[in-house]
């Protein structure tokens, strides 16, 4: 287990000095609550973007891979939509493991 330390205000110290731990539990899952939000929003834009590869090749990305076209086009589409799959993975990775945290 990792520990964390927080640098906070004398004067915000004093406030939460009697606070119990389970406080500081319900913040982490708050902000992993709203770091889920927006992470999902930018996975489904994301996701669009790569439908919008997948219906101008009408084929997955996978399927894409295999064959790139060989022109100009091809390899900047390729590129462009290797980075879109790349951080999609990354991103429902990281959903993945906010989720643990907040324990869904």
């Amino acid at each position: 287990m990792a520990e964390v330390t927080v640098k906070v205000p004398k004067e915000i110290k004093d406030l939460i000095a009697d606070t119990s731990e389970t406080i500081y539990i319900e913040a982490l899952k708050e902000v992993a609550r709203k770091k889920i939000s927006s992470t999902q929003k930018r996975l489904k834009e994301l996701r669009k973007k790569i439908a919008i590869y997948e219906t101008k090749y009408g084929k997955s990305y996978e399927e894409f891979s295999k064959k790139v076209p060989k022109t100009v086009k091809g390899h900047d589409d390729w590129i462009e939509w290797s980075y879109l799959v790349k951080i999609t993975t990354e991103l429902a990775n990281k959903i993945e493991k906010l989720r643990l945290l907040i324990g869904k």
